[in-house]
């Protein structure tokens, strides 16, 4: 019999309704709730409030609103509070009820430059310390990386740094005039005169990528080889080269993890001689390429490499067994060789070393020996092998990020909101991947506890013989049938 049609009628009271019990028991929440302790926030946050005036939201509340924003990729602040009210878990999750009134969403941003970039620094570290805590992080092995970011600016409405500094320094005056106070942002530096850049969004900077210019910024980490977690991130304007960040992102790793790692690997936008140096008085053993010149104009088969520096004469002695002195210095101090007159003219394996038309020349860095040293510190096969695990890592890293955070987007406009927002995104990134490492250690352990048996050695050899004498009669009785008596050996069994 089919029945009634259904009809919603809204009750007066709910008797037998519980939050707890429409949360189901998978749901990932849960398990962050209770392997992260927000609660820490309130400490961290006690000295920006006042001791008079109306109460704050619960800053336990706004900092798992702030969570749920990156975690969740919700776009917004106002998005956010909006769909508050529809998400049970999220409701569960922040401690609110069905008949709570929740914040407006201004609340947010509001805590957001109260609390400053030290608070989000500090969340990442207590998420951090529970990776480690678990055993996530091993600290020898890192990969260093950095990716773009998209500013929140439009790149076609650029002005001139002088033009862009003039008028917020008028309207800095005229706030003050006004006595009101004026809106500057933190950590802000000026732009050094020339430099092209967005009245929105100062900080931001261009750069090229992909033979497209971009405005916007860059995130470099650190990412331990292990389990691929986040230890370390510095935010700067896109300008700005790798190489001249690794320094501090090892410093954090180093502040964050309380320990110094043995290998870092990254590309060859951090192949500098001044970073190997560095690499040497941390004692830390790079696998990081360098950009390889073969030599200038008309280089043929014949490479750098193969041509021997004697230190002793300052030239290069060629495969043919001349020598190539130095004819020239650049700004830098690097010397540039090549052969006498008529040298390369006259010799038999012209052909395979340039087609230039006086001589073959060749470049020496002038910290060469470090560039020497470092190409020295792993075997090819070795460095292949780290560079591949660095595109599983770092590059892995940043993709999830992309694909479920918004990484590539900025949310804010300045240098210290983007700050907070990459501390947020490899917050949440490290959180997924301490609680699929968290189900994964308890998994096994409810199994066994269901079945006691199951995993014990005699059960699985006893199960193993059983499926192996089950499947050899199964063989022999199939040769049986259809092998020829007089060209086919009979089967035995081989315990």
């Amino acid at each position: 019999m089919m029945g009634r049609a259904q009809r919603i009628d809204g009750k007066l009271f709910y008797t037998s309704f519980r939050l707890e019990d429409r949360v189901r028991g998978d749901n990932p929440l849960r398990a962050i709730k209770s392997a992260i302790d927000f609660s820490f926030v309130r400490q961290e946050v006690r000295d920006l409030y006042g001791r008079r005036g109306n109460p704050s939201v619960d800053p336990t509340v706004l900092l798992k609103l702030m969570f749920l924003l990156v975690y969740e990729n919700v776009p917004s602040e106002r998005a956010l509070m909006a769909r508050l009210p529809e998400r049970l878990d999220w409701l569960w999750f922040c401690g609110y009820d069905l008949d709570a009134k929740v914040p407006d969403h201004s609340v947010i941003s509001k805590a957001r430059r109260r609390w400053g970039v030290e608070v989000f620094s500090r969340f990442f570290q207590h998420v951090l310390q529970c990776c480690i805590d678990a055993g996530l992080v091993d600290g020898r092995t890192l990969h260093a990386d950095a990716s773009l970011i998209h500013a929140n600016a439009d790149k076609s409405k650029l002005h001139p740094a002088l033009r862009v500094v003039g008028e917020q320094l008028y309207q800095r005056l005229d706030a003050e005039s006004e006595g009101e106070q004026p809106r500057a942002g933190k950590n802000a530096t000026p732009p050094e005169p020339g430099t092209i850049i967005s009245p929105t969004d100062p900080d931001a900077r261009l750069t090229r990528k992909n033979g497209q210019t971009v405005v916007g910024y860059k995130d470099h980490r650190v990412v331990d080889d292990r389990s691929g977690i986040v230890t370390a991130t510095v935010t700067t304007d896109a300008a700005t080269a790798e190489a001249h960040v690794l320094s501090e992102a090892l410093d954090q790793h180093e502040e964050n993890t309380d320990g110094c790692p043995s290998t870092v690997v990254a590309d060859k936008g951090y192949g500098t001689s001044a970073v190997y140096e560095e690499m040497a008085e941390r004692q830390i053993t790079p696998c990081i390429p360098h950009q390889s010149r073969r030599g200038g104009r008309g280089v043929g088969v014949y490479h750098t490499k193969d041509f021997h520096y004697d230190a002793g004469r300052d030239a290069y002695r060629c495969p043919a067994g001349q020598w190539l002195t130095r004819y020239a210095t650049t700004k830098d101090g690097s010397g540039r060789y090549r052969a006498g007159g008529g040298v390369c003219a006259r010799c038999s394996q012209r052909p395979q070393c340039t087609n230039a038309r006086d001589s073959r020349r060749v470049t020496r860095h002038v910290r060469q020996e470090w560039i020497d040293w470092a190409d020295g510190c792993f075997s090819g096969e070795h460095r292949r092998r780290l560079l591949s695990r660095r595109r599983i890592r770092a590059e892995g890293s940043f993709a999830d990020a992309a694909n479920c955070h918004g990484f590539k987007r900025a949310r804010w406009r300045g240098l210290w909101l983007m700050t907070i927002q990459n501390l947020l995104v490899a917050a949440a990134q490290n959180v997924r991947k301490l609680m699929r490492a968290l189900h994964r250690t308890n998994r096994p352990a409810a199994a066994a506890a269901a079945h006691p048996r199951f995993f014990t050695v005699q059960t699985c050899r006893d199960l193993c013989d059983s499926l192996a004498h089950v499947a050899f009669n199964r063989v022999r009785a199939l040769f049986c049938c259809f092998r020829a008596p007089e060209n086919v050996p009979a089967l035995e069994r081989v315990n």
